[in-house]
């Protein structure tokens, strides 16, 4: 007779983690192994609250009765008498209440919704780690902050010492967030500090910390007012890039500039006329940090620009350090005294306000890029130009940028070697900075164009040339956008590959594909969703390398020595461009067109095709 077959139970009972999240644990691995989300948070997994007898307690229909019962119905008892029949009510708290109160010494929580009750276990969560989120507050404002300096930092950390996150659902959101950024860059390979060890901040991870910052944010985003909300979406989109997350990026990019409409952030007339100088820095410093992140996204990934320079009125953040900005709560400065103290301010936001201007051009120059003649049968009318004049030429506007570039001090114009020192390499991180904007412009500018195959090279050339001059201490801790950003390099090389090649040209865009692949390999050895671009790069130019031998070997009628393998590049010397020699010795005839075959290119790193949504310069550099 065969047996029946044993039922599968399921868990009787939550641990008091998914107990306090109200999310379904699983006990994939045994009755006795920590559940499965206790297991990916790195959480020991606990089953400590007290037990709680199932089902309606006794009497309860008699309570229930006793309770909706009217009070003018029993003239022998009043309203308190009706209480005092129930000791064991709870009390529902009111809207005055706030869900940050609940929590006792245990860590558990009672909550109040299931809203409060995931802000509540996250609370739980932070002060289990408090240490390391004070240092990654310093991290951030190493790496991150001289590229966005989205917080105060005198006042955000004399904020974090009183642990005032832990009260403030808003900061709390702004904190989790600003950790998962620095901890996903450290992660990453973005520390020059000897002061940091990565091993110190890798636990709990950058993703820890992301999912505290997305589950603090209301559902209800009419509740999200202040800029701490405002903030929280800003950063996690940044940290969307970091991690390769293109939808995380553009998620959460929406919810700001959808909080950022209700906010009115666009126009300083709409502001409250209350802030404080320092409020008032930290909006207009937040407004123009995602504006250029916009302008970027919008370059690297498609899509609209969201708001236009000529559609805002903001002005640009003043000139002083944090700690020159006249505080009405009377900030004292850094109690490291990283920064300098009052009245000697380093002055670095002149270089980041030169950042902004050249993302406005920018903004301009996409609109040149994307217009369309109005020969275009696309059954809309041409209107662009009634309202715009005939665009200058890019050589025209790249002179007035450079003119302008000159014009900045010295220390904008040189990156200098990193020193560990945080109020010197934020300079530096400025000049990085308008080093690869200014590129990034170079590229987008000549994109409007047809400068053919050299002169696709000499931008190509030009881009990496600077590239190669800035510490790649810099480059590591701008970190992924970087990577997005070079890709525009690959874009302009790959439209020279599809088009007809001589040996010349082909020698030309072999020597700058394999530079670009050395610089790829320095920038993304330390990255852990690392794109790979470098290794690829290597292998497709063997591959083209060795197409072009062949075809060389039956076009060339004499050869004037045979090839020797040694060559090629070989694995221990890939990443020297000085070891590599030329691959071919010459045509028959110099002026030999050779056009490769299409699959040749099918593992190219960046796509060719203008129709993807997710690829590097969405409007191709050919014309």
């Amino acid at each position: 007779m065969s047996q029946r077959p044993r039922k599968f139970q399921r868990t009787s009972k939550a641990c008091d983690f998914c107990h306090r999240r109200s999310i379904k644990c699983n006990k994939v691995n045994g009755p006795l192994a920590p559940c499965q989300n206790c297991a990916d948070f790195g959480i020991q997994c606990t089953y400590d609250r007290p037990a709680r007898r199932r089902g309606a307690p006794r009497n309860a229909s008699l309570a229930e009765n006793q309770s909706t019962r009217p009070v003018g119905l029993d003239a022998g008892a009043g309203s308190s008498s009706s209480h005092s029949a129930r000791p064991d009510a709870v009390r529902q708290p009111g809207a005055a209440d706030s869900p940050w109160d609940i929590l006792n010494g245990t860590w558990t929580t009672a909550p109040t919704s299931n809203d409060g009750a995931l802000v509540n276990s996250w609370k739980a969560f932070a002060i289990g780690c408090q240490n390391t989120i004070h240092d990654l507050a310093h991290v951030y404002f190493e790496i991150v902050y001289p590229i966005f300096p989205l917080l105060h930092r005198s006042s955000f950390l004399m904020r974090l010492e009183k642990r005032e996150y832990l009260k403030d659902r808003g900061l709390f959101a702004l904190t989790m967030a600003m950790c998962a950024l620095a901890s996903a860059r450290v992660r990453d390979g973005a520390l020059y500090s000897k002061r940091w060890r990565p091993s110190q901040l890798a636990n709990p991870p950058s993703e820890v910390f992301c999912a505290a910052a997305k589950e603090s944010i209301p559902r209800d985003l009419a509740a999200a007012k202040g800029t701490e909300y405002l903030r929280t979406c800003a950063i996690l989109s940044i940290a969307g890039i970091q991690n390769g997350q293109t939808q995380d990026m553009q998620q959460y990019a929406g919810i700001y500039h959808t909080l950022s409409a209700m906010e009115g952030l666009h126009d300083e007339k709409l502001w409250p006329k209350d802030l404080s100088p320092v409020e008032v820095e930290v909006r207009r410093r937040m407004f123009w940090s995602i504006y250029t992140l916009d302008v970027y996204s919008s370059i690297v990934w498609g899509g609209v620009i969201r708001y236009r320079e000529a559609q805002s009125n903001v002005q640009y953040p003043s000139e002083e350090d944090d700690d020159s900005i006249p505080d009405t709560l009377s900030v004292q400065g850094d109690p490291n005294g990283a920064y300098g103290g009052k009245g000697q301010p380093s002055q670095w936001m002149r270089g980041w306000n030169f950042t902004t201007d050249l993302y406005r051009i920018l903004e301009h120059a996409v609109d040149c890029q994307r217009w369309r003649p109005p020969s275009n049968t696309d059954g809309k009318t041409g209107v662009w130009s009634l309202f715009r004049p005939v665009p200058m030429t890019a050589s025209l506007v790249m002179d007035h940028v450079l003119s302008m570039y000159s014009s900045l001090p010295a220390q904008f114009r040189e990156t200098p070697p990193v020193t560990g020192d945080p109020a010197r390499d934020i300079v530096g991180f400025q000049s990085a900075n308008i080093q690869a904007t200014l590129q990034l412009l170079r590229m987008v500018l000549f994109a409007n164009e047809d400068p053919g195959a050299d002169g696709k090279c000499d931008v190509a050339g030009q881009v990496l040339s600077v590239f190669s001059k800035v510490p790649v201490e810099y480059l590591k801790a701008i970190s992924s956008p970087l990577l997005h950003h070079l890709g525009g390099i690959g874009y302009i090389l790959g439209s020279v590959m599809e088009g007809s090649l001589s040996e010349r040209s082909y020698r030309r865009v072999r020597t700058l594909l394999l530079e670009m692949a050395q610089l790829l390999h320095r920038l993304e050895s330390g990255l852990r969703r690392s794109t790979g671009a470098s290794e690829r790069l290597k292998a497709q130019v063997g591959r083209i390398d060795e197409y072009m031998r062949m075809q060389a070997s039956s076009t060339m009628s004499t050869r004037r020595s045979s090839l020797n393998p040694d060559n090629m590049p070989s694995e221990d010397h890939q990443d020297s461009i000085e070891t590599i020699h030329e691959p071919l010795t010459g045509f028959e005839d110099p002026l030999t067109q050779i056009q490769l075959p299409p699959e040749l290119l099918d593992d190219w790193p960046w796509p060719f095709d203008t129709s993807l949504s997710e690829g590097v310069f969405p409007i191709p550099f050919i014309k």
